[in-house]
């Protein structure tokens, strides 16, 4: 367990603000609620950020309508306020930290290079690598591209964050689970993966019309994607076996007991 650390302070004109780099905004000390954020209440100038601040309000103006009371006010890089947290946050040593802008250390500048030059994202579903198309909404195998599996078999969860459906890595395929199974399906597992944002922000970006560079530092581009395996007896597929073999366990008595032969009066 790592020990708690406080977040560094920024003080704008006599306000504290907590410095919170997994959210990317600043937090009103005595008002956690009132935040300011980086991305999109703040112009990223690369080694500075530009806010105009309201303090009155202790918060951000949409604009300068009032210039004797809004005030524009250069805020230092994530880099800056909290190096040793970006340091842990993205694995960069912290020395490594001075100049850069929080873009280049959020987002790999490798990883997405690649992708504004036109390669798909990749990911390893059951040891087989696999390219997806959002475009078509379709994986196919890296090394025999015929082979393809929709997006669309895939149920999305409830929260939206992530698909998952049961799986058959020897036919390659989504599978139904059969609601009335008494055995394990041989060789099923049940695979699960981000939802396209997690997949594909780049993607999902110029599908939406959304500004790229803000969307990425919201979601940046991950690397060695790789769907989770999850045995199907950490799922509810015990508990419907269990429910099927006890209702047929319960028809079979019924069946017997009516056609039990009765004795006969004597007489």
């Amino acid at each position: 367990m790592k020990p708690f650390r406080e977040a560094p302070i920024y003080v704008i004109e006599g306000t504290s603000f907590l410095v919170d780099i997994d959210r990317q905004v600043l937090r009103q000390t005595n008002d956690l609620d009132n935040e300011i954020s980086f991305i999109n209440q703040m112009q990223d100038h690369g080694s500075f950020y530009r806010l105009l601040y309201d303090p009155d309000a202790r918060h951000a103006a949409d604009h300068l309508t009032d210039q004797n009371r809004v005030m524009v006010i250069d805020v230092p890089q994530m880099t800056a306020l909290d190096p040793e947290g970006m340091s842990e946050k993205f694995g960069i040593p912290a020395e490594q930290l001075a100049g850069k802008a929080d873009f280049d250390v959020i987002v790999n500048a490798e990883l997405l290079q690649e992708r504004l030059s036109g390669q798909l994202p990749k990911i390893e579903i059951a040891n087989e690598l696999f390219t997806l198309d959002l475009r078509l909404r379709e994986f196919r195998l890296v090394q025999d591209p015929f082979i393809k599996i929709s997006l669309r078999s895939f149920n999305l969860s409830q929260n939206g964050d992530q698909y998952e459906a049961a799986y058959n890595p020897f036919l390659r395929q989504v599978v139904a689970i059969d609601p009335k199974l008494t055995e394990f399906p041989d060789g099923v597992i049940m695979i699960r993966f981000p939802n396209e944002i997690g997949l594909d922000p780049v993607s999902v970006a110029r599908q939406y019309g959304i500004d790229e560079k803000e969307f990425l530092r919201r979601y940046p581009i991950q690397s060695g994607l790789k769907a989770e395996i999850i045995p199907l007896s950490e799922t509810n597929v015990p508990a419907m076996i269990r429910r099927n073999r006890e209702q047929l366990q319960q028809e079979h008595n019924d069946i017997k007991q009516r056609t039990k032969v009765r004795h006969r009066p004597q007489f």
